[in-house]
């Protein structure tokens, strides 16, 4: 029973953080492809970073690793909708 109630705690701590941090998919806003927003499986992932020591590579490199991640998929996610755009027009 505590440990849902942990993981319930932690859920609404990770989807207040990701509100806070003011990024395109909470706020509305769009505009070129930089970085999608976090999720909350890659705060999880940089928490644990943060906190704990890696085990395989250093925090610059999994923070670069991150960094480039999120950029290359928001830049697949641009392709793919104005795929779809122009693929829709009649």
């Amino acid at each position: 029973m505590r440990w849902s109630l942990f993981s319930l705690i932690a859920a609404a701590v990770l989807a207040l953080t990701l509100h806070a941090t003011g990024s395109p998919a909470t706020t509305g806003t769009t505009g070129p492809a930089r970085l999608i927003p976090l999720t909350c499986p890659e705060l999880v992932r940089l928490l644990r970073v943060l906190v704990l020591p890696p085990l395989n590579h250093s925090r610059g490199h999994f923070l670069h690793w991150n960094s480039w991640r999120r950029h290359h998929q928001a830049v697949a996610r641009t392709c793919h909708q104005q795929r779809h755009h122009y693929h829709d027009r009649p």
